[in-house]
């Protein structure tokens, strides 16, 4: 799938990443409870969770500044999208460039979608249409120690 990203997004691609260019708050992100904050947090080991560039960041809060991404391991991102994401309001462009630059240049094989499980549907709202482009639910059975199934809700994109 060959990536077609804005120009903004093209420039900073064609970069070397350094070590000044890596985002060490994707780690993890922090709980909050402040109002209007999404209220839920990686709370993955920090050895688990592996730093990305800060375009990565850009490309995602491009889709909704409401989601956090973080890698998990060397070939799957992680995307937390909070509960009550609207349907309607996220760009099909970005999206699918978000998609193309996990495939393209950060070699990953596969994205996840993880939502609070006590807080959604997984046949309604945001779950249902990712299911319309190809994302899967993630078997129980193989979810990460540090995203059990008893809290998440996760939805499994192979790129």
């Amino acid at each position: 799938m060959s990536s077609i990203l804005s120009s903004n997004f093209t420039n900073k691609s064609n970069q070397l990443v350094n070590e000044s260019a890596v985002d060490s708050s994707l780690t993890a992100s922090p709980c909050s409870t402040q109002p209007g904050d999404v209220g839920w947090c990686f709370d993955a080991p920090h050895g688990v969770l592996t730093k990305l560039p800060n375009e990565t960041r850009a490309i995602v809060s491009a889709v909704s500044p409401n989601w956090r991404v973080t890698s998990i391991g060397e070939k799957t991102l992680a995307i937390m999208i909070p509960h009550d994401q609207p349907v309607l309001g996220i760009s099909k462009k970005n999206f699918v460039d978000l998609l193309e630059f996990a495939e393209d240049k950060l070699e990953m094989e596969r994205v996840l979608a993880v939502f609070e499980k006590a807080r959604i549907n997984p046949t309604e709202g945001f779950p249902r249409t990712l299911r319309y482009v190809g994302f899967r639910p993630y078997a129980i059975d193989e979810h990460p120690v540090h995203l059990p199934a008893e809290k998440y809700f996760i939805m499994s994109y192979k790129v």
